[in-house]
C-alpha cells in the first residue's frame, strides 16, 4: 500500500494538530517531519514524535521523502511557502486562509494549474458531519430551493501576535470569517456577488488601533438570487460561539449553536434533530477527514473539494467586505 510522506511546516496549534494526525490516524500517510523557524520547537516535537525536523523550510522541501506538504504557518508567508512547495514538485495542503490579497492568491492559482499538482485548503467545516449532513439535505431538496443563509461566528476574544494585525492576516473577514464564506457558498452552490458591510471596534481598544474590527455585520448577495446575512464578533463571554441556518422554500436547516443539536431540520413534518450535544472541540473527526482527503486526491489524482479557486473566492469576498466599509455602501465582489 503506497503512503504519502508528509512534511509539516509551522508548528502553532493547528500545525501541531495536523502533525499529531498525520501521524497517528491517517493510514495511507507516513509524517516523515516537522519544521519550524523555533529550533527547540521544531526539534521537541519531531524527536517526540520519530520524525525528522527542520529550522529550515527550504532544507525540507528537498527532502525527497517528503511528497507533500502541510502549510500552517502565519497567512502573509503563505503565498511564496505555497508556491515554493510546487515548483519543488510537492502537493501542498495549506491552511486557511490562502493568502492576505487576491493578487496573491492569483499567483498561487496559476502556480497550481502550472505545476498540475494538488493544493488543498483548510477549511475543514465542509468536513464536519453536521455540515456534510447539512449539504447532503439541500442537494436531495429537503427544504426546497435554499433562499437565505444566516451565519453566526463569535470567537472569545481577538487573536494574538501577528494574527491580530489585518495587513498580515486579513483582519475579521478573512482570519475569522472566511470560514462563513466558504460555507455560504458550498451550501447554497452560487458565488457571493455583493456585500454590504457596517461594524466597527466596540469592544477592545487595541483591535482599533491595529486597524481591525471586533463586531460586524455583513448582508450579501448570491449569483443564484439568494440572500446571507453573516454576524462576526471578537467576543463571546461564554466560549466559541457558532451558528448556520439555510431557509428554503420547504424548510429551514439549523447548524450548531450554544444549547441545541449540532443539526436539526425544520419542515411541515416537523422538527428533527440529529447529531450529539455541541462540545469545544468538536471539529477534531473534520481535521481528520480533511487531511485524509488530502491524502486521498494525491493517491488518486483528484480534485480536493476545496481548491485553490475556493481560497481566493474567499479572499476576493474578504476584500470588498472591506472596500464597503470603507465606502460606506454596497460592493460587488470582483469574480475574475
Amino acid at each position: 500500500m503506497r503512503r504519502i510522506g508528509i512534511g509539516v511546516v509551522g508548528l502553532g496549534r493547528i500545525g501541531r494538530l495536523h502533525a499529531e494526525v498525520f501521524h497517528a490516524k491517517i493510514e495511507r500517510a507516513r509524517l516523515v517531519a516537522v519544521c519550524d523557524i523555533s529550533e527547540e520547537l521544531a526539534k521537541s516535537i519531531g524527536e517526540s514524535m520519530g520524525v525528522k525536523w527542520y529550522k529550515d523550510y527550504d532544507s525540507m522541501l528537498k527532502d525527497r521523502e517528503i511528497d507533500a506538504v502541510v502549510i500552517c504557518t502565519p497567512t502573509f508567508l503563505h503565498a511564496n511557502m505555497v508556491i515554493r512547495a510546487l515548483e519543488s514538485d510537492k502537493d501542498v495542503f495549506c491552511e486557511k486562509p490562502l493568502t492576505v490579497t487576491s493578487t496573491e492568491a492569483k499567483e498561487v492559482l496559476k502556480k497550481v494549474e502550472e505545476s498540475k499538482r494538488i493544493l488543498q485548503v483548510g477549511y475543514m467545516r465542509r468536513f464536519d458531519p453536521a455540515f456534510s449532513q447539512a449539504k447532503e439535505k439541500i442537494v436531495r431538496g429537503v427544504i426546497g430551493k435554499p433562499l437565505i443563509f444566516i451565519g453566526i461566528a463569535r470567537d472569545p476574544a481577538p487573536p494574538p501576535g501577528w494574527a491580530a494585525d489585518p495587513k498580515l492576516s486579513g483582519g475579521i473577514f478573512l482570519d475569522m470569517l472566511s470560514h462563513d464564506f466558504d460555507m455560504a457558498r458550498w451550501l447554497i452552490d452560487s458565488e457571493v456577488t455583493k456585500v454590504y458591510v457596517r461594524g466597527g471596534s466596540y469592544i477592545y481598544k487595541e483591535v482599533k488601533e491595529k486597524g481591525d474590527l471586533d463586531v460586524v455585520a455583513i448582508n450579501f448577495e448570491f449569483k443564484n438570487g439568494a440572500l446571507g446575512i453573516i454576524h462576526g464578533s471578537r467576543k463571546s463571554a461564554f466560549g466559541y460561539d457558532l451558528r448556520t441556518e439555510v431557509m428554503g422554500t420547504e424548510g429551514t436547516l439549523y447548524v450548531g449553536c450554544s444549547h441545541d443539536p449540532l443539526l436539526s431540520v425544520g419542515t411541515s413534518e416537523g422538527l428533527t434533530f440529529y447529531g450529539v450535544q455541541w462540545f469545544f472541540k468538536r471539529f477534531y473527526d473534520a481535521y481528520v477527514e480533511e487531511d485524509k482527503h488530502f491524502v486521498e486526491c494525491i493517491i488518486e489524482n483528484r480534485k480536493p473539494l476545496i481548491t485553490a479557486l475556493d481560497g481566493l473566492r474567499a479572499v476576493q469576498i474578504a476584500e470588498a467586505c472591506w472596500r464597503s466599509l470603507k465606502n460606506e455602501k454596497p460592493e460587488e465582489v470582483s469574480l475574475d
